[in-house]
């Protein structure tokens, strides 16, 4: 008896240590400075040896816009698998290739009965691990940036969640969360039931062309005839976070007077434009609070360069944060 009684001694033992080391030590996956198979990182292909495609649309009618990339998305990174803690909300940040992103910032609101909110936010490690701590309530996310450098400038860009969610929670249950840095695709389905032409509604970057329609009653100089074809050419000079470059062919039917070409993959462009089987257009980029962006030159007659304009310093999540580059054109 009494060695049985040992041996089931030792065995509660056992099981009491292994409990508690499955408690308090964490998985590997659930460690931020360990590595785990989720770590992958693809190695980013050199833009010029990027394999080429096209795309070709035609916008007819009086439809004022086109988003060139659809429901198209980049091939998101994989996440490790985080244990959710109470009062806090965790997860990581990486780029469309796996890569971390250090520097990025989450913003959290909380909301109790009564109408008062509290806020609290993070900012991604080397790891590209944030961790909040919340405060009591409801809690929606409502930032997720980071400041990229782009071009010869920095850029303020949206993050996208991982898993096309963002619904609120309580405080107390915590959550997961990961953002991806996206160079392109669609923001809220919500907003883009709300508003597809607005360039806030994609990841990508936008351009809005501008002109006067001609008729026979109003034949203003520099306007296009109703019915003629407006012929856009983009051509990618240089991309960010791409897997392929694409160029896009747009065939606009005049029947508006504008044109958003919108959810444009980040990157420098050639943009050129002519009327089909006519002139080539001249291009003027209207107000530009950035100039070291948009256009170049700001004047141009059928051919110009565009870089896309960074938006506010205050990002919302999962809205694009890239300004139109707007642009007059008229016939020569």
């Amino acid at each position: 008896m009494k060695k049985q009684s040992l041996i089931a001694v030792l065995c509660l033992i056992t099981l009491f240590l292994t409990s508690c080391s499955k408690k308090d030590g964490p998985s590997k996956d659930d460690d931020p400075g360990q590595p785990s198979p989720a770590d992958e990182i693809r190695t980013p292909v050199p833009f010029q040896q990027l394999p080429p495609s096209s795309r070709e649309f035609t916008v007819a009618g009086t439809r004022t816009y086109v988003d060139v990339m659809g429901k198209q998305r980049s091939k998101l990174p994989a996440f490790r698998n985080l244990a959710v803690k109470q009062n806090t909300m965790r997860g990581y940040v990486k780029d469309v290739y796996g890569r971390p992103v250090k520097g990025a910032d989450i913003g959290i609101r909380s909301s109790i009965i009564g109408g008062t909110y509290s806020s609290a936010s993070g900012q991604t490690d080397a790891n590209g691990y944030y961790e909040i701590l919340l405060p009591v309530g409801t809690v929606a996310v409502w930032g997720a940036k980071y400041l990229m450098d782009y071009e010869s400038g920095k850029a303020p860009v949206s993050l996208f969640p991982a898993d096309s969610s963002l619904g609120s929670f309580r405080s107390v249950d915590g959550a997961i969360k990961n953002f991806v840095l996206l160079p392109y695709g669609q923001g809220q389905p919500e907003q883009i039931v709300k508003g597809p032409y607005w360039p806030s509604s994609y990841m990508g970057g936008s351009i809005h062309l501008s002109y006067s329609l001609r008729t026979e009653s109003l034949p203003l100089p520099g306007s296009f005839p109703v019915g003629s074809v407006i012929l856009i050419k983009l051509t990618p000079l240089d991309l960010l976070y791409a897997d392929e470059k694409i160029s896009f062919t747009i065939r606009k039917v005049v029947e508006s007077n504008e044109l958003y070409i919108n959810n444009i993959p980040v990157g420098r462009y050639k943009l050129e434009l002519k009327l089909e089987n006519g002139p080539d257009i001249r291009m003027t980029e209207s107000i530009n609070l950035k100039p070291d962006f948009g256009m170049q030159p700001k004047q141009a007659l059928g051919s110009t360069q565009i870089t896309f304009i960074p938006g506010d310093p205050e990002v919302m999540v999962w809205y694009g944060n890239w300004w139109i580059v707007p642009i007059n054109i008229e016939l020569p």
